[in-house]
């Protein structure tokens, strides 16, 4: 066995160098930018209003109140016309152009207009530039807005818009296959015969790649039948990434490991000093990667988060795609016997103190059922036997967790 910071060393050593695509901009969410962009414009493109109210010369309200002489509008759309003269004022829309000869905007609740609308009287001075924001104070043309490695969410999308990128490069896609093996399993539509069960860590695993953005391709259960999991294995490496559940532990019908290397991948490593999840494989061959999974349900789920997530997220382009940890205060005593370090289903929340860590009740790593209550991982470190109620201590955050602390 390894620790657990060599195992994701070995797996980041490895990854296949990312590939990029280009794409249409309207399809970017969630992607990862593989080049710098730049302005194509000043932003915003002329002097605006930030507030609805009266553009003005400053200096003609020193001594306020003053009464000025309506010149007109200024809408968001339109375009600005004419010089403002000495006192004159020009109502105005946010987002508006202001008008030349005007150096600040007076809120419209520091104001108060005429019944014919021809004048305004300004009840408080401003100063010159207040309420305008300046042309190109948000970016310039050249300046780079967006650099590569940066994840377009929302916000990143919409300056694309902005500076009207219709297509941007992109760091591609990993395409994934998936397969479970096990005499014992069926699909979730089968009715399991005596002794078996139905298949959940494949569903489990595809849910966990949709929130990487990713689609799987199940190549379905392969049984403990050596060469029913070479013809698997052979097909999954016709993708860029396999990952299988199931097979990699020491019993006797565990032959996944061995039929890697059958197959010419070189084992990077195989068994990691962590609970649950200690029989995790990491092979390689040329740019293809295989993830075997250990086959109870939480063990798989947990290795998927510590090993293939951050591999994933790296190929994708991120530059930091695993689990977020956090710190808080443990809410009762916890212990274990295990030579490993112990990832412990919990439930966090935030109090005024800073976090709070409750660890959650269960029965192993196949109690699936008891580990859907959590949002988080506790970490009990693998040279410290207990933590104490009220022990500062560290946990990490399920990718879904801002879903799951709502429940």
């Amino acid at each position: 066995m390894i620790p657990l910071e060599e195992a994701l060393r070995r797996i980041l050593d490895n990854l296949p160098s990312p590939a990029t695509e280009t794409i249409d901009s309207r399809s970017a969410h969630g992607r990862v930018l593989a080049e710098d962009l730049t302005a194509t414009s000043e932003i915003p493109p002329f002097n605006k209003s930030a507030v609805d109210g009266y553009a003005v010369r400053s200096a003609d309200i020193s001594t306020p109140p003053v009464e000025l002489r309506c010149a007109g509008e200024s809408r968001a759309g339109s375009e600005t016309r004419g010089q403002l003269g000495l006192g004159e004022a020009v109502a105005i829309m946010t987002g508006a152009p202001v008008p030349r000869g005007a150096d600040a905007v007076q809120m419209i609740e520091k104001t108060r207009r005429s019944a014919d609308g021809s004048r305004v009287t300004i009840l408080s001075g401003v100063r010159a530039g207040e309420n305008i924001i300046p042309e190109g104070s948000e970016a310039s043309t050249g300046k780079v807005v967006l650099e590569s490695g940066r994840y377009l969410g929302p916000a990143e999308v919409a300056i694309l818009a902005i500076f009207g990128y219709r297509q941007v490069t992109v760091f591609r896609k990993p395409s994934v296959a998936l397969t479970a093996t096990g005499d014992e399993l069926v699909e979730a539509d089968q009715a399991p015969a005596p002794g078996q069960i139905r298949n959940s860590n494949a569903p489990s695993v595809a849910a966990q790649l949709k929130l990487l953005g990713l689609e799987a391709e199940y190549l379905g259960i392969a049984s403990d039948d050596r060469a029913q999991i070479k013809r698997v294995i052979l097909e999954g490496l016709r993708r860029d990434v396999l990952i299988m559940t199931g097979g990699v532990s020491v019993g006797a019908y565990d032959f996944v490991e061995e039929i890697l290397r059958e197959a010419g991948l070189e084992i990077i490593f195989s068994g990691v000093a962590i609970r649950p999840g200690k029989p995790t494989v990491f092979a390689r061959r040329g740019d293809r990667i295989v993830f075997g999974l250990p086959g109870n349900p939480i063990s798989t789920f947990v290795s998927f988060e510590l090993f293939v997530r951050p591999a994933l997220g790296r190929i994708c382009g991120l530059a930091a795609a695993g689990l977020f940890r956090v710190q808080g205060r443990l809410s009762l005593g916890v212990g274990h016997k295990s030579e490993r370090t112990s990832f412990i289903p919990a439930r966090l929340s935030w109090s005024q103190d800073g976090w709070v860590i409750d660890p959650l009740p269960w029965k192993g790593s196949s109690d699936i059922i008891g580990f859907s209550r959590a949002n988080g991982l506790l970490i009990l470190p693998q040279d410290k036997k207990a933590m104490a109620e009220g022990e500062r201590v560290e946990a990490v955050l399920l990718p879904d967790f801002w879903q799951r602390l709502t429940r």
